[in-house]
């Protein structure tokens, strides 16, 4: 990925751009001078999908 290249490319809108900076320098995540690197989606995991591996991991034993 270029550093030039502008963030709307990866599909983030700017206006998400601008409250994740706010948010960040709001926290004090944020200094002078920081940029961020980069922001992408993050694909969500089916609320199921995570109910069904949480039954499948309970029912293992780990204690060997």
């Amino acid at each position: 990925m270029a550093l030039n290249k502008p963030l709307t490319s990866l599909g983030v809108r700017p206006q998400i751009v601008a409250a994740i900076t706010a948010a960040l320098a709001a926290a004090g995540y944020l200094s002078a001078g920081s940029r961020i690197a980069s922001i992408r989606h993050v694909k969500r995991t089916n609320a199921w999908k995570m109910a069904g591996l949480r039954e499948l991991m309970l029912g293992r034993d780990l204690s060997s």
